[in-house]
């Protein structure tokens, strides 16, 4: 059961995984740390069964899941995290000068 956009998620420093499919959701729900499963995992969990069962449409489970990723800071922006911890290295420093000069 694919989705009609597959769900970009960030998995470590900088890397992309890309949710395509129902089966694919919940072998990463099913990998989530039991510590971090909130109530929109169980959300989303659940919506994946519910699916499953013809229960729910792809494009409810799939905006569970985005919702899930969101508040877990896990949807990818696209934006390398070096370059912008490096960015906002450089803002602060303008900002101290900018400050000092004042």
């Amino acid at each position: 059961m694919a989705f009609g956009a597959p769900v970009a998620i960030a998995v470590g420093a900088g890397f992309k995984r890309e949710i395509a499919s129902l089966t694919e959701m919940q072998n990463f729900l099913k990998e989530w740390p039991i510590a971090a499963r909130g109530e929109s995992y169980q959300i989303a969990r659940r919506a994946c069964e519910a699916a499953r069962g013809g229960q729910m449409d792809l494009g409810d489970v799939r905006r569970a899941f985005l919702v899930f990723a969101r508040q877990a800071g896990i949807v990818w922006t696209g934006a390398d995290p070096v370059t912008m911890l490096r960015e906002a290295k450089i803002r602060r420093v303008k900002a101290r000068e900018s400050q000092a000069r004042h």
